[in-house]
């Protein structure tokens, strides 16, 4: 067996475990099951998906013109193997897979079984969603840290909006601009696309052969990414209590 299979079934284990966990426990509690995973669609969700792409999409072009303009990349012309549509469905059924594993599953598990201690889940489940990749092509320290913060990113916008649908709009956008429309790799992995990322380096600032994941310009842009999250979820907290203020004025 293979480190990377091992490592995947290791995670689903974990991910299956915690999650069975988690859903127990709040069905104990009442809360239905749609809710305990955080599917439930809302007034706010489709805003929240929005948001997300819009965010992770930008971010991502960002990132494309960064390293441009550092000369850390060139592009090459490419025929895509399938449609976009395609791609961005495969990409979708992908993103929720992960999410629902990772972050309705896993951290809402480790949030339970921590007692409400959310920074340590999120730094747990961060860290798994880290190794995952560990395998990849092109794997380093810094990939690692990189996709750990990307866990962190998911995390956070799981917790703070209540919901997956603003993780899942960020993990779509950031996987799908990143590789099918810009031609990056994705992790190290080749999604196919409309034309294909000449490397020139240096790694450590574009990531080589692992892609923006596993390079310094990635990870600024991840912040970012977690800084308009806050915004996002703060902003949307006060929106989403604004009628119920407004009614107590009233009475």
């Amino acid at each position: 067996m293979n480190l990377r299979l091992l490592v995947e079934i290791s995670m689903l284990l974990a991910a299956l475990g915690f999650g069975a966990y988690a859903i127990v426990t709040r069905r104990r509690q009442g809360v239905p099951l749609v809710d305990a995973l955080g599917l439930r669609w809302r007034s706010g969700s489709a805003l929240d998906l929005a948001a997300g792409i819009a965010i992770a999409g930008l971010a991502m072009a960002g990132i494309y013109l960064a390293e441009a303009g550092l000369g850390g990349i060139g592009t090459a012309p490419r025929t895509p193997e399938q449609s976009l549509g395609m791609l961005a469905l495969l990409k979708m059924l992908f993103t929720f897979k992960e999410e629902l594993l990772m972050r309705s599953l896993l951290l809402t598990g480790l949030l339970i079984a921590l007692r409400g201690r959310a920074w340590a889940a999120i730094g747990l489940s961060a860290l798994a969603f880290g190794c995952i990749h560990l395998s990849n092509p092109g794997s380093t320290l810094l990939s690692v840290t990189n996709n750990s913060l990307g866990g962190v990113m998911y995390g956070m916008a799981f917790l703070l909006s209540g919901s997956l649908w603003l993780p899942i709009g960020l993990h779509f956008a950031w996987n799908f601009v990143q590789g099918p429309l810009l031609g990056f790799p994705v992790s190290g992995l080749d999604s196919g696309g409309l034309q294909t990322i000449v490397d020139h380096g240096p790694v450590w600032l574009t990531g080589g052969i692992y892609g923006p994941e596993g390079g310094l310009v990635g990870i600024v842009f991840r912040f970012l990414i977690i800084a308009a999250v806050l915004l996002w979820t703060s902003r949307r907290e006060q929106r989403l209590s604004r009628p119920a203020q407004q009614a107590r004025a009233v009475q």
